[in-house]
């Protein structure tokens, strides 16, 4: 498909949800928060569930140990303060008011369970790495938990968010029914159609102002514009696609909230591939990809293209990075360099043939199929093969893939490089769905895990992404611009740079 025919369907999409019924002004909204995704959660048990969709609905109604602020930091929640004794030693004082929304009170027990459940893998997960530098806990009494560190992980933190369930909870339970001490708690959950959750009154932050939230799951792109049009839905982040966000911009009876987030849109490749083995290979679809060109035209200008996994304005972003500016020609001379040269010129005949799994949703086939156009100009063949978001999951998990594209959200300390580039962190207990592996690089991250101290870690990751840069395991493409659509009568929202939900317990309705 030339670019041309892709710009078109851009704009395709953008007429298509012209139509449709006129607001509902009735008296629902105004007691119930409706918000929209685009595909079902693959599980809202907080210590399994991965994807966006599950994330953004079991932080409403599971919460952790700490919290991470819109400015990526840390503040209490379970937790009502902590301190380090040691640098192998973290102690956190429980809230003694919190109870789960069965009413059975919140114990230190509750906390060991849920973190020994994930490290023994008592509950099939992929979290547990996140949590390897940790040998034990220890519960001295019903409101104090002792993390026993292996040594000094500087980015332990980051992942004691994680929702603590009851002692004993069953995992088959919690895929749809999560209990846990959050601000809300799930009614009643359809596949494919809604989840229903309502206020936990008892909840240790203050009741919710919003008594009831209904989360729509709706696949098709234009008919959540529609829905949105029509005002059976009040409230979303990121779920309408770009070009649809102007035309909400000017209605008088809805508000355009905007921010840079840290919401990272990457290319992954699949390095036991004998031809994405090559870092020549890779180098050169780097410089195939016109990615200013995907953020303008698929994005409307609401991204920023980047080298790193990490948003610009975070500690330990990286300045200068190996740049891979588009350059067709550059691409053309790599992959000769890697032995793959054109057969036939400017002919139909390809170098080599590469598989590109995405899921059915509009604005990943879009981004696919601008990918396709853009490598096949220098002689790649993609085959786009799209699946539903859990078929397509599960087939990245397993390996299925030559090339994928898929986001990140609330990436804030940088030891998610140890979570996706470890080299022993592959799937099914990890994700390092590529494959990579790099002594330094492993080197470097245990490094980076093993003090609390800023500026070290710094340097440190500022190395990592220099040499994950070169390595190039994954095509950094851009960090989105978060933006939120709801009604004029909501107040109280707060943008999370990941856009995800936290900040909803604390809206209401003028």
């Amino acid at each position: 498909m030339k670019h041309r025919s892709i710009v078109l369907a851009i704009a395709l999409v953008t007429l298509a949800s012209c139509g449709g019924e006129k607001k509902d002004n009735g008296t629902a909204a105004e007691k119930r928060l409706i918000v929209m995704v685009q595909s079902s959660p693959t599980n809202l048990d907080p210590r399994v569930g991965q994807d966006n969709v599950s994330g953004r609905i079991y932080d409403l109604c599971c919460r952790g140990l700490i919290q991470v602020t819109p400015e990526l930091d840390y503040a209490p929640d379970l937790a009502q303060s902590w301190e380090t004794p040691d640098d192998k030693t973290i102690v956190f004082h429980l809230n003694p008011a919190a109870k789960f929304h069965d009413g059975r009170p919140v114990t230190a027990q509750d906390v060991k369970w849920t973190y020994d459940s994930v490290m023994q893998q008592k509950v099939v997960n992929s979290k547990a790495s996140g949590y390897s530098a940790v040998d034990h806990l220890e519960t001295p009494d019903a409101h104090t938990v002792v993390f026993k560190l292996k040594e000094a992980n500087g980015g332990l933190f980051d992942n004691l968010n994680m929702g603590i369930v009851p002692t004993n909870a069953n995992a088959n339970a919690f895929k749809t029914h999560p209990i846990s001490f959050g601000p809300y708690k799930i009614v009643s959950y359809k596949t494919d159609e809604s989840v229903e959750l309502e206020a936990n009154e008892n909840w240790i932050g203050g009741a919710p102002k919003i008594k009831r939230i209904t989360v729509r799951i709706i696949p098709d792109s234009t008919t959540r514009v529609l829905e949105m049009r029509r005002g059976t839905v009040n409230f979303e982040v990121n779920q309408i696609a770009f070009e649809n966000v102007a035309e909400f911009e000017k209605s008088d009876k809805l508000q355009v909230v905007k921010k840079p987030g840290s919401v990272w849109q990457y290319l992954a490749f699949n390095l036991h591939s004998p031809v994405l083995g090559k870092v020549e290979v890779r180098r050169a679809i780097a410089h195939a990809i016109d990615r200013q060109r995907i953020v303008q035209d698929l994005l409307r200008g609401h991204g920023v293209v980047t080298d790193s996994m990490l948003m610009p304005i975070h500690w330990a972003h990286a300045d200068n990075l190996p740049a891979y500016p588009y350059d067709p020609n550059r691409a053309k001379q790599l992959l000769d360099q890697a032995g793959y040269k054109d057969p036939d010129g400017d002919g139909p005949q390809p170098r080599f043939e590469l598989n590109f799994k995405t899921s059915t949703d509009v604005e990943a086939n879009l981004r696919a199929q601008m990918i396709q156009q853009m490598l096949a100009q220098v002689g790649i063949k993609v085959n786009i093969l799209s699946s539903e978001f859990g078929t397509f999951f599960e087939d990245i998990g397993k390996g299925n893939f030559d090339m994928y594209s898929l986001s990140r959200n609330g990436i804030g300390d940088p030891d998610f490089y140890y979570i996706i580039f470890y080299s022993k962190n592959v799937p099914p207990e990890g994700q390092n769905r590529g494959y990579y592996s790099n002594p330094r690089v492993d080197q470097l991250i245990l490094e980076g895990r093993s003090t609390f101290d800023r500026a070290k870690r710094k340097q440190i990751y500022g190395d990592v992404q220099r040499i994950v840069q070169e390595d190039l395991p994954y095509l950094s493409l851009y960090h989105q611009v978060n933006v939120a659509i709801m009604d004029k009568d909501l107040q109280g929202y707060v943008m999370y740079p990941a856009g995800f939900y936290l900040g909803l317990p604390k809206m209401s309705f003028k």
